[in-house]
């Protein structure tokens, strides 16, 4: 791909949009804090593993909507099935037939729990799923896995990150922490028998692999003090394996979380889990205290469903999961070779597995710098990739794809390799470092 170098009118979207709109997006890791000054403002289409920006300029995409897309911008089935679903309509007075088998296609399909509950967006079913756990154990605290960068946009996880602005500070001591793959961590939060956790939440596996039967020791430790044990598979669902990464290192939480890729793009999210926990948001138990559990006008919109059961389909019929990651088993070890050659094993480390991987960018001390990271997202967006720091490969990422992030990369590495030897990004990035999205000031 040719440089890029035209931005007429992402520079005046970019001006605008901040009057409209806080932040400038809907999502803050989307905002222009988070890119290089010759990012994209705005994509206004994407086919496959392209997507293209108000100038039309053309980009191979790394990370494919927040990880969501889990095929391709546009498949044509998943689309067709959303289409057809607008037509027959979107929404009733009473449950859309379409809402039972999505259900036992689901829990079928992923076999994570007895019952289901859809909704629209992650942070929806993991509070509901925090919700489940006190009501079961009459408990309060949640202990949440340090690692894992978010859980929900709700409270009782915003206020363990230094954006807590806004949330009471009666809430603060309602969430405590502990360290994935540190099992001495978690025996400490029991060790108190009045230390009132009602649920634990982590994701199954982020970059680091669990260790020494890491996942089914917290399992045990959660059976044995009462604690709901709650695995989030936001990302690791439809990457690791159509059932999760949960299957994959054999281990089975009490309610199980999942979005993102489950519907190729679309709006659906939904939460699992054992019936004796998930039947609290029921009706049946009739002389029992409600819980009022997730009650969304559009969680189970006849479209965000149907895209659900196509991409079910769709992994199934192709074998996406093995292709996938023996796609990125061999990208990951193209970009290790290109690290090498660059001289640069000291400076960029690849961390994952091959269905999703991420680049650590680090300075000439070898201490991580957002300096440095930025300047490598510029480089590869300059040559046409957009890229965030992860590799997502997905079925739209075929041979010439890899070849093209590859060809991308070593030019990068080009570039970082002399700003590590000058010790500096100065003369080399344009603009400021993008920053954090959890930090205490703006």
């Amino acid at each position: 791909m040719n440089d890029i170098t035209n931005f007429d009118r992402s520079r005046v979207f970019s001006a605008e949009i901040h009057n409209l709109i806080p932040g400038g997006a809907h999502t803050y890791s989307k905002g222009d804090d988070q890119f290089p000054c010759n990012a994209p403002a705005a994509i206004t289409h994407g086919k496959g593993a392209y997507v293209w920006d108000l100038d039309g300029n053309e980009y191979l995409d790394c990370s494919m909507g927040l990880t969501s897309v889990s095929i391709g911008h546009g498949y044509e089935p998943v689309a067709q099935a959303v289409c057809d679903a607008a037509f027959r309509g979107t929404n009733f007075q009473r449950p859309a037939a379409i809402e039972r088998e999505a259900a036992q296609t689901f829990l079928e399909t992923v076999q994570s729990g007895d019952m289901v509950k859809f909704a629209k967006n992650g942070s929806t079913v993991t509070t509901a799923a925090i919700k489940l756990a006190r009501a079961f154990t009459g408990r309060t605290r949640v202990a949440i896995a340090r690692e894992h960068p978010f859980f929900s946009y709700d409270d009782w996880f915003i206020v363990t990150t230094p954006c807590s602005r806004g949330i009471p500070a009666s809430t603060w001591n309602l969430s405590v922490g502990f360290g994935y793959n540190d099992i001495t961590s978690v025996e400490k939060l029991f060790a108190d028998p009045d230390h009132d956790i009602a649920c634990l939440i982590m994701e199954p596996v982020k970059f680091d692999p669990p260790v020494d039967d890491f996942l089914q020791q917290v399992a045990a430790l959660c059976r044995d003090n009462g604690v709901v044990f709650i695995l989030d598979e936001m990302i690791t669902g439809f990457k690791w394996g159509v059932r999760g990464a949960q299957h994959v290192f054999g281990v089975t939480p009490d309610l199980s979380t999942w979005g993102k890729g489950i519907a190729n793009g679309f709006s659906c999210c939904a939460l699992t889990g054992k019936a004796e926990i998930m039947e609290l948001g029921g009706i049946r138990r009739e002389g029992e205290d409600k819980l009022f559990l997730i009650s969304t006008t559009h969680g189970a919109e006849t479209t965000g469903l149907a895209a659900l059961l196509a991409t079910v389909e769709a992994f199934g019929q192709h074998d996406m999961i093995v292709s996938n990651h023996e796609r990125g088993a061999s990208l990951k070890k193209m970009l290790e070779q290109i690290i090498s050659v660059h001289g640069l094993d000291r400076a960029l480390q690849l961390s994952g597995h091959p269905c999703l991987f991420a680049l650590t960018c680090r300075n000439a001390a070898g201490e991580p710098d957002d300096a440095f990271r930025t300047l490598m997202m510029q480089e590869m967006i300059s040559r046409g990739v957009l890229f965030q720091g992860l590799f997502y490969p997905t079925w739209s990422h075929q041979r010439p794809e890899l070849d093209t992030i590859a060809a991308a990369f070593d030019g990068s590495c080009s570039v970082y390799a002399r700003a590590i030897a000058a010790t500096s990004t100065k003369g080399l990035l344009v603009g400021r470092p993008a920053k954090a999205v959890f930090r205490k000031t703006i």
